[in-house]
């Protein structure tokens, strides 16, 4: 008992302190990518992405590791579980929300300077909390749309 005479008092303050032993479940969000390109989301809590044309070539080693994990191959979908966007959008429901899609083969195949110019977007949804829910929280990409 005598080496636990720490831990017992560490457990029931992190009780206390966080409200109860359950885990804050996180919302589900889901993109189904609907063509046969590997696409790349990109996330706004405020602004248009077709608005605001940038570079979206990774040049670090985390900027490629994130993009890597974004990736959406085709006929295939992502979830973007634990992302926030869904918590934010759950806590301030009357916010519009943006996911752009580009292929990743313009971002792999463009310079930074090329692709500012064309800004090949492919498709921008602009979605609040009960556009979310309307849909299930699942956005398809479908190119022809």
């Amino acid at each position: 008992m005598n080496k636990y005479k720490f831990i017992i008092p560490l457990l029931i303050f992190a009780l206390f302190y966080n409200g109860s032993c359950e885990r804050e479940e996180e919302h589900r969000f889901v993109i189904q990518n609907n063509s046969d390109a590997e696409i790349f989301p990109v996330f706004d809590m405020y602004y248009s992405i077709a608005q605001r044309p940038c570079c979206l070539k990774p040049t670090i080693e985390s900027e490629r590791r994130q993009y890597n994990d974004l990736k959406i191959k085709p006929y295939s979908s992502k979830n973007f579980e634990g992302n926030g966007f869904a918590e934010h959008i759950m806590s301030k429901p009357n916010d519009t929300m943006y996911i752009g899609i580009f292929n990743c083969a313009d971002i792999d195949t463009m310079s930074c300077d090329e692709f500012k110019q064309k800004y090949p977007l492919k498709k921008e949804w602009k979605v609040t909390l009960a556009d979310m829910e309307a849909c299930d929280w699942t956005l398809v990409y479908t190119p022809e749309e």
